[in-house]
């Protein structure tokens, strides 16, 4: 019985508080303002090119949110504001601020808030989250107008903890955030690319678990790296990860996979191949330009040693590829 007791003392002692992971991300990366989301972009949900009044929530859309969203009314849920808090030649921050329960037009309640940290010096990335209590309601929620800091070299005098989910709550989390963000930090999608507000490092250094040991030891066994083959297209613009992006978005951008909650007119090309953004050229034209890469990089997601297979490290020593 005791050493159970010092056991779990001992793991107790050793888990990291919200201000603890926050402070060595505003060492190591940038100090996170406080910031107001209803100063973001609005992401707009339509129909057939046809705005949504902000009090409905159909259940399918022209760019529905990739995120899933098991507590939300749908993966098209209007009111969603995305904004850039830093983005220099040393970092880059970016916060989205989600609904996922329809409200009126001009509600400052959100469900859920996310904030990515990312040092373009060395690759190393924070991750953060605060979720609104359930049940879910169009009359509760997170106040949007005032988000503390939740990387700060000094305490706040608004606690962030009494918002922002501890680290050991992100890190642990299903599905990790680095199995989707494996490509680099900010993930592109027909959803978030209706806005501006996305900061681009699609070649950078990327550890996403650099720092904090709850992620250290969360994602322990998830290794994200690039792959590749000589000449492609598709990795000409981006990195191909090896995990949710070979998967899941590598399918969904192509035409190959519907995206939960995308209606007829997103199924229909050209909107249903958005990878390469803003490709206006005829089904023909892309078919001839990526549809060689595509088939190479399936069969190296499916076997990274394969032969002509390239494999990117992230590392801070330099994006190189293997072979």
């Amino acid at each position: 019985m005791r050493a159970l007791l010092l056991l779990l003392l001992a793991g107790a002692a050793q888990a990291e508080t919200l201000f603890e992971y926050g402070r060595q991300c505003a060492e190591q990366i940038a100090e996170i303002p406080a910031f107001n989301c209803m100063a973001g972009e609005e992401i707009p949900i339509t129909v057939d090119g046809k705005p949504v009044p902000t009090d409905k929530a159909p259940q399918s859309c022209d760019r529905p949110s990739l995120l899933p969203q098991a507590d939300a009314q749908s993966q098209c849920v209007p009111g969603s504001r995305a904004l850039v808090l830093r983005d220099d030649k040393t970092a880059q921050i970016s916060a989205i601020c989600r609904k996922q329960v329809a409200r009126p037009a001009g509600s400052w309640l959100f469900d859920e808030i996310n904030v990515i940290s990312h040092s373009l010096k060395d690759g190393k990335t924070c991750w953060f989250t605060a979720k609104a209590k359930a049940p879910l309601s169009a009359g509760a929620g997170i106040d949007g107008r005032a988000v503390p800091s939740p990387s700060t070299l000094k305490r706040p005098a608004v606690p962030a903890d009494k918002l922002w989910q501890t680290p050991h709550q992100v890190a642990w989390s299903q599905p990790a955030c680095v199995t989707c963000h494996d490509s680099g930090p900010f993930m592109y999608s027909p959803y978030i690319a209706q806005t501006t507000q996305l900061p681009g490092d699609p070649f950078g250094f990327y550890e996403p678990k650099a720092i904090g040991e709850d992620f250290k030891k969360a994602w322990a066994k998830l290794h994200a790296f690039g792959i590749t083959t000589r000449g492609n297209t598709c990795t000409a613009c981006h990195r191909m990860g090896n995990m949710n992006s070979c998967q899941v978005a590598m399918k969904q951008s192509t035409g190959n996979a519907p995206q939960e909650g995308g209606d007829e007119w997103s199924k229909r090309f050209p909107q249903s191949h958005w990878m390469s953004p803003g490709n206006l050229h005829s089904q023909t034209q892309w078919d001839e330009q990526f549809s060689e890469s595509l088939k190479k990089l399936a069969a190296c997601c499916e076997n990274p040693q394969g032969a002509g297979c390239r494999i990117v490290e992230y590392g801070p020593k330099g994006a190189l590829p293997k072979r």
